[in-house]
C-alpha cells in the first residue's frame, strides 16, 4: 500500500496524460473523468489507493528525476544547463524534457523530386524510446536522476540511466532479449500510448535510425553502473530513405531484421552466417531465417539481397540504384555508403582481408563481384597485392585464385 490517493495526484500530470492519450488516438480515455482515467490506466485501486507506478508517474516528485543538458560539442560550452524540475510529477518532467529536445532537434529539408520534406536530425520517436528506456529500466532504488545530454554540432543524444543491465540483458543482446525491470511501469507507459507495444523500443530505435541512413543506437553499460544509450543523427541519407520506403511487402519496412541486414551490407561487402548472427544478436538458426526473409524481400521488383557462394550481399539492382542516385552524385562512398565498391588504394586491401577472414582463397571473380570492378580490373587489383598481402595460386581465367601470404609456409 502506498498511502497515496487521487488527492495526491498533480493536476498538471493529468493534463499531460490526456495530451499523450490524444496523440495516441485514445480520445475515449482522455475524455474520462480523473477517477475513470486513473482506473483505466490501472493505477487507481478499488480501495482508492494509487499503485506504486501511479505514485511515481502522477504524484509530485521532491527532486528532478530527469536532467537535460545541452552542449555545443563534447567537453565544450554548456548552452542550456539542467532545469530544476522538482515538484513536478515524472510524467510532467518527461513532457518538459521532450519539449526541450524537440526544440534542439531541428529539422533539415530533404528534397524528394519537387517536394521539400522536413526531417528532424534524430527521429522523434527514437528520442522518446531512448528516454522511456532510461526511465522504465533504470534502478529506482538509486536517487540519481536519468541524465540526458544533447550535443548540438554532432546531433547526438545520450541518455544515461542509473543501474546496469538486468535480467540477463547485455550490450550484445539488447536487440534480441526482452526484460522489464518494473513490468507495472512498462504497462503504464503502454496504456498512456507512450509506446505502441511493450518490449520493442530498442527495435524501433534501430529501425528508425537506420531508415534515415544513421548509425544504429549504441547501448552499453558504463561505470556506476549505468546504461548509456547514444543516438547519432544528422542530415538524412536520401538514397537510404528511398530504398527503405520501397521495401515490399510493406510489413517488412517495420522488420528490424531487414533494417539491420541492410545497414550491415551498406558498410561491408558481404555477410556470413556468423557475422549476420552477431549483427542481429541472435543464433545461427535465427540468422539464417532472417537472411532467407531478406532474400525474399523486394525493392522495385528486384530482390534486396542475394546469396553468393556461402555469403550474402546486396543485389545488383540495389547497387545500381545507390550508385546512380542523384542525391549521392554517383559517389555513395562520399556519404559513408558502399566503401568497398570500386575501392581505392587506401581501402582496397579491406575487401581482400574481409573475404580471406572467412575463406581460404579469393578469386578474381570474387573480387569483381564484391567490388563491382571488371574482371580485368579485379585481376590487376589482386596482382598489386602480391607478394605483400597475397600469393598467386592458379593465374588464369575467372577462377584465378590467391591465398593470404601469411598462410604459405616459408621454404627451407
Amino acid at each position: 500500500m502506498t498511502g497515496r490517493t487521487i488527492t495526491d495526484v498533480a493536476l498538471g500530470a493529468l493534463v499531460v496524460a490526456r495530451r499523450y492519450l490524444i496523440s495516441g488516438n485514445d480520445d475515449e480515455t482522455a475524455d474520462a473523468t480523473d477517477t475513470e482515467l486513473l482506473q483505466r490506466l490501472g493505477v487507481l485501486r478499488p480501495d482508492g489507493a494509487l499503485t506504486q507506478a501511479g505514485v511515481l508517474l502522477f504524484c509530485p516528485a521532491p527532486r528532478s528525476l530527469i536532467e537535460l543538458t545541452r552542449f555545443d560539442v563534447p567537453g565544450g560550452d554548456v548552452l542550456n544547463p539542467p532545469t530544476d524540475l522538482s515538484g513536478l510529477a515524472l510524467i510532467e518532467q518527461l513532457a518538459a524534457v521532450e519539449s526541450d529536445l524537440l526544440a534542439f532537434n531541428v529539422a533539415t529539408t530533404v528534397h524528394r523530386g519537387f517536394a521539400e520534406i522536413p526531417v528532424r536530425q534524430i527521429p522523434p520517436r527514437s528520442v522518446r524510446e531512448a528516454l522511456l528506456n532510461g526511465l522504465v529500466h533504470r534502478d529506482w532504488m538509486r536517487p540519481d536522476p536519468v541524465t540526458v545530454i544533447w550535443f548540438d554540432h554532432d546531433h547526438v543524444l545520450e541518455v544515461e540511466s542509473p543501474g546496469g543491465f538486468a535480467g540477463g540483458v547485455t550490450q550484445d543482446t539488447v536487440l534480441s532479449r526482452r526484460y522489464a525491470r518494473y513490468p507495472a511501469l512498462s504497462d503504464l507507459c503502454r496504456a498512456l500510448r507512450l509506446v505502441e507495444k511493450q518490449g520493442v523500443g530498442v527495435d524501433r530505435m534501430y529501425r528508425e535510425m537506420i531508415s534515415l541512413g544513421h548509425r544504429p543506437p549504441r547501448i552499453i553499460e558504463i561505470a556506476g553502473p549505468a546504461v548509456r544509450t547514444r543516438l547519432t543523427g544528422g542530415t538524412p541519407v536520401v538514397p537510404v530513405m528511398s530504398l527503405m520506403e520501397s521495401v515490399q511487402p510493406v510489413a517488412r519496412r517495420r522488420d528490424v531484421r531487414i533494417a539491420v541486414i541492410f545497414y550491415e551490407l551498406l558498410h561491408r561487402p558481404f555477410l556470413t552466417l556468423d557475422s549476420a548472427a552477431r549483427a542481429l544478436q541472435t543464433d545461427a538458426n535465427d540468422a539464417r531465417s532472417a537472411l532467407e526473409t531478406a532474400c525474399a524481400t523486394r525493392i522495385d521488383d528486384n530482390v534486396l539481397i542475394e546469396p553468393y557462394k556461402d555469403v550474402w550481399m546486396l543485389s545488383a539492382a540495389v547497387f545500381r540504384r545507390l550508385e546512380n542516385d542523384q542525391a549521392t552524385a554517383g559517389k555513395p562512398v562520399g556519404r559513408g555508403l558502399l566503401p568497398y565498391r570500386r575501392p581505392n588504394q587506401n581501402n582496397s586491401p579491406d575487401v581482400v582481408q574481409a573475404w580471406l577472414s572467412a575463406h581460404d582463397r579469393i578469386t578474381s571473380g570474387d573480387y569483381a563481384t564484391l567490388t563491382g570492378l571488371t574482371q580485368t580490373g579485379a585481376n590487376r587489383a589482386l596482382d598489386r597485392f602480391v607478394p605483400e598481402l597475397l600469393v598467386r595460386g592458379s593465374t588464369t581465367g575467372r577462377n584465378a585464385h590467391y591465398i593470404a601470404a601469411g598462410s604459405v609456409a616459408p621454404g627451407p
